[in-house]
């Protein structure tokens, strides 16, 4: 079976109200992160309605765009890395996290929460380690070990057929 991979498209978002990104500005589709920095130091500080964000975006081609994943990463004066454990579709996007570096790169003074280490891959390694088992390793696990839970059922004799089973005595069947 061949499986091809889906283009994904890295975006950025920039909203004057992280929580609730309708209120004020939104800005997506920005392709860089100076183009976002530059939309994110615009919004003016006397009408902000909250604390503004940068977000990422990753998008698959084919699918909606109610299935992108969508995130903040800049909060305010903060980056807040610790929570990409639990967003796999970005940290096991290379650049995605190219994307995310150039972004705290870009702000020398904010607060960083967590590193980027562990999810990017060291010089010279060609595939991509982050330190959990993606999810076509555990479909294919998850598949081997259905076939051979079946192959057993098969190799069971069905009740009624092959070898007959001695009854106790005294008991009528």
């Amino acid at each position: 079976m061949i499986h091809e991979a889906k283009k994904t498209v890295v975006t950025l978002t920039v909203a004057e109200c992280g929580e609730f990104h309708d209120l004020g500005e939104y800005h997506e589709g920005i392709t860089g992160a100076g183009e976002a920095v530059t939309i994110f130091n615009r919004i003016p500080p006397e009408r902000m309605n909250g604390i503004p964000s940068i977000g990422i975006n990753i998008h698959t081609e084919g699918t909606e765009r109610y299935e992108d994943t969508q995130m903040d990463i800049i909060s305010g004066r903060t980056a807040d890395l610790e929570v990409l454990d639990y967003v796999p579709d970005i940290t096991d996007n290379p650049e995605a996290l190219e994307v995310i570096a150039e972004l705290i790169g870009r702000f020398p003074g904010i607060e960083v929460r967590g590193s980027l280490e562990k999810w990017q891959k060291p010089e010279g390694e060609k595939e991509k380690q982050t330190g959990r088992p993606s999810i076509r390793e555990k479909l294919e696990g998850k598949k081997a070990v259905i076939g051979q839970r079946d192959k057993s059922e098969k190799e069971i004799p069905e009740k009624g057929k092959g070898e007959k089973t001695p009854t106790p005595q005294g008991l009528a069947l």
